[in-house]
């Protein structure tokens, strides 16, 4: 059975507590997080001028994920003839979309789901979804696992030392995995 690859766009991985949780399944080998230079430059940009995180500190998650998943990169050079012909008004979407594609991505994660045409890009074979709609799907097939991933994530969490309902408090945020979340709780309980 092929393992689903998933492409998140920037919005997907703030807060880092999502980004963590997909990066610790992709550790687990539930689904694939595909990544380009483009998106982590990206993400450092735009976490480091919100303040909520320093650039050192997203600069460092950057080099753990180049690190731990090198076969993941999408290299610019397989991508970047498909960008001017990419549907959506953002250039840094279409540069999003562009890569899913070359990368062979199943999905494309976003919380701005209009800014990624969904039919145009569908008929490419990319389906754009939420990152808590796709936990939840991966939830519905795999439920022991997910819980098994959101343990090893709290484990795993040494600086916050967050337990489990604390960690779900987070991903219950709006911008997070509410659904998602809430379908771990009522698993655990």
């Amino acid at each position: 059975m092929a393992v689903t690859r998933v492409f998140a766009d920037t919005n997907t991985l703030f807060p880092f507590y999502v980004c963590d949780l997909l990066l610790h399944c992709a550790e687990e080998d539930l689904f694939r997080v595909l990544w380009t230079e483009d998106l982590l430059s990206e993400l450092v940009d735009v976490v480091s001028r919100s303040g909520q995180k320093s650039r050192r500190a997203v600069t460092g998650l950057c080099a753990a994920i180049r690190q731990v998943f090198p076969d993941d990169e999408v290299p610019r050079s397989t991508y970047a003839h498909l960008i001017a012909e990419m549907p959506g008004s953002d250039p840094d979407d279409r540069v999003h979309s562009a890569a899913a594609l070359a990368g062979n991505a199943d999905l494309l994660l976003t919380r701005d789901t209009k800014g990624f045409p969904k039919a145009a890009l569908g008929r490419r074979g990319l389906r754009v979804t939420t990152a808590d709609q796709f936990l939840c799907e991966q939830f519905a097939a795999f439920p022991d696992d997910l819980v098994r991933v959101v343990r090893n994530q709290v484990d795993d969490l040494t600086k916050s030392r967050l337990t489990v309902d604390e960690l779900l408090d987070r991903l219950s945020h709006p911008t997070g995995t509410p659904r998602f979340a809430t379908r771990v709780r009522r698993r655990l309980k």
